[in-house]
């Protein structure tokens, strides 16, 4: 099996030397996003804004690929306060329906935004 890099033109290019998103059979893994446009520039000042710019991200790399959010197996989030958990985790559960992926939750530093999440999804 072929891995291949790719990407999405509703979202951002990477900020450094990493794909976005790596195919390797029907399994897609998506590095972190974040609450970031096209062009880069930080969108939203709470974690709610922010939670909400970061899905779309990621939605859309999985749409442009041929994947959906109901692909989606696993998550990683990270936040860069902990205290913004029940706010994140409202926003995140808009964009799922049951059963959820699995997912867990990091409090670390962020580069001044405050949320970023990577997820593993599947195609059948």
């Amino acid at each position: 099996m072929t891995k291949l890099a790719l990407k999405s033109s509703r979202v951002h290019e990477p900020f450094g030397h990493y794909s976005s998103a790596i195919l390797k059979g029907n399994t897609l893994f998506m590095s972190g996003f974040g609450p970031f446009d096209r062009d880069k520039k930080l969108v939203g000042s709470t974690v709610r804004e922010q939670t909400h710019q970061t899905m779309i991200n990621v939605r859309n790399m999985l749409e442009d690929n041929g994947f959906g959010m109901d692909d989606i197996v696993r998550a990683t989030v990270y936040l860069s306060d902990i205290s913004h958990w029940a706010e994140f985790n409202e926003v995140f559960g808009e964009y799922f329906e049951p059963p959820f992926p699995a997912r867990t939750v990091v409090a670390c530093t962020l580069n001044g935004f405050l949320v970023e999440v990577e997820c593993t999804a599947v195609r059948d």
